[in-house]
């Protein structure tokens, strides 16, 4: 299990993350520090309430999945972030709402 001061990961899936799409869930880290936005999740799997955020870290715009795991963020995922959540982003900065550290939709 991959771990920092607030994140955790489980190790297969960061290396299938990287794989796929050339990311390790560490630069979730990266992600959380820059300006983001929350994205509505439509259901909880497995009980679980699932999270998403979308921002841009290095010029990239990434989108991460997690749930609350104790006191530290669990990731699911990592990826490029899908044009709908491109475009979201974008409309929220526009707008001028404060996206730093969670502006929501």
């Amino acid at each position: 299990m991959g771990e920092t001061a607030n994140f955790r990961w489980n190790d297969q899936k960061d290396a299938y993350n990287q794989q796929k799409h050339g990311l390790p869930l560490r630069f979730v880290e990266a992600l959380f520090a820059s300006n983001y936005i929350g994205i509505p999740t439509r259901s909880a799997v497995s009980g679980e309430l699932r999270h998403m955020l979308t921002g841009k870290v290095s010029g990239r715009m990434l989108t991460c999945g997690w749930v609350w795991d104790g006191a530290k963020r669990r990731v699911m995922s990592l990826r490029p972030a899908s044009r709908r959540e491109r475009r979201a982003y974008q409309a929220e900065v526009d707008a001028g709402r404060d996206c730093r550290g969670g502006g929501a939709l």
